[in-house]
């Protein structure tokens, strides 16, 4: 009942005063007594609660959360990370989620079960309403670029920042020409199948054997793919299929823009560690550096950071993202799309490296 409550207070207070308000009133009121009394507003985190619950499939449920005053405003397409005590006497378990829907006060995260996932079978099975937790405030650049002809496509609960993307552009009236193709195992496990199948947007594509054989041929069906930007969500599998097809012709990676929910599987004998002094240059920020013949071991990212020079990153595992840069000369070993690279996850494999 004090859970129900003090979220309907939380709630009230976000929406009459603001984010910003609400944070000028918290700083200047915080001490012991009221971080006591109420540690979700008087705080020094960026939190979340639990508000609602909605089951999308058999397995997927959302999420509606309601942020603290620090929470930061969403772009459609980005991500938050939670981070959450699963039980007692453990460290936090961390894990990045899209937000599936953005909201005035709120936002929401789609979550399929997974079995060996700790936080979604947590989610699934012991969150309750009113449960809150640490956040970050939201981060990545899967999002909207402003290009005239898009193609989303995604697969499973890859949907998600395709879906919320979606639905901003459509609310915004937005004027873009927009196609989607969305994979899924049967209309059962179609999450948001109802809205999107209100949108007139989407083809949907069934397969109960994850057969991704078909793909190619349905993505020829797009006779203007080439001249569209693509955001491409989904699992590895269907990824790399996509990615092989778009190979096939001779589609412009420039154009892609992908997201990715499981860290991409790198076979050893991809990765070569270059052992030798390699001069890196970052164009953006006009600074250079140089990665030391006995630092081959480090990836792009951590040898920066070495060097005292902070680049934008996320999961520092490939998986959601925000560290992706243009490889404008030079080679790299491990996570590579076309000119695009992951300096988490990817190597220097030359004597210079120049990056946008």
């Amino acid at each position: 009942m004090l859970k129900e409550v003090m979220t309907s207070a939380h709630g009230l207070a976000i929406n009459v005063l603001g984010r910003d308000r609400l944070e000028y009133v918290a700083s200047n009121t915080m001490n012991v007594v009221t971080q006591a009394l109420d540690p979700f507003i008087w705080s020094y985190d960026c939190q979340a609660k639990i508000i609602e619950i909605r089951q999308e499939t058999d397995d997927t449920k959302t999420f509606v959360l309601l942020p603290n005053q620090h929470f930061k405003q969403a772009t459609a397409g980005q991500h938050i990370e939670l981070s959450v005590v699963t039980s007692a006497n453990e460290a936090p378990t961390k894990r990045c989620y899209t937000l599936s829907e953005i909201n005035k006060d709120t936002v929401s995260i789609t979550v399929k079960h997974q079995a060996n996932g700790k936080l979604s079978h947590w989610l699934h099975t012991q969150a309750k309403i009113g449960d809150s937790f640490k956040v970050s405030s939201p981060r990545g650049a899967f999002v909207y670029k402003q290009q005239e002809k898009i193609l989303f496509i995604s697969a499973g609960s890859g949907i998600t920042p395709g879906f919320a993307m979606l639905n901003d552009l459509l609310q915004n009236q937005t004027p873009v020409d927009i196609e989607f193709y969305y994979r899924s195992r049967s209309l059962k496990q179609t999450i948001f199948q109802k809205a999107l199948s209100l949108t007139g947007k989407v083809n949907f594509s069934y397969s109960e054997l994850d057969d991704h054989s078909v793909v190619p041929s349905q993505l020829a069906a797009y006779e203007d793919i080439k001249q569209r930007s693509i955001y491409l969500c989904g699992p590895e599998s269907f990824k790399n299929s996509v990615i092989k097809f778009l190979e096939s012709i001779d589609y412009d990676f420039d154009q892609l823009t992908i997201e990715q929910f499981t860290m991409p599987e790198l076979a050893a004998s991809t990765i070569r560690k270059f052992d030798e002094d390699v001069n890196v240059f970052i164009k953006s920020q006009n600074v250079g550096f140089v990665i030391k013949a006995a630092d081959c071991h480090q990836t792009i990212l951590e040898a920066a950071e070495a060097n005292g020079i902070e680049m934008e990153n996320g999961c520092r595992t490939g998986m959601c993202g925000t560290c992706r840069t243009n490889l404008v000369s030079g080679s790299v070993s491990g996570n590579q799309l076309g000119k695009s690279i992951y300096p988490c996850s990817s190597y220097a494999a030359s004597k210079e490296l120049v990056l946008e």
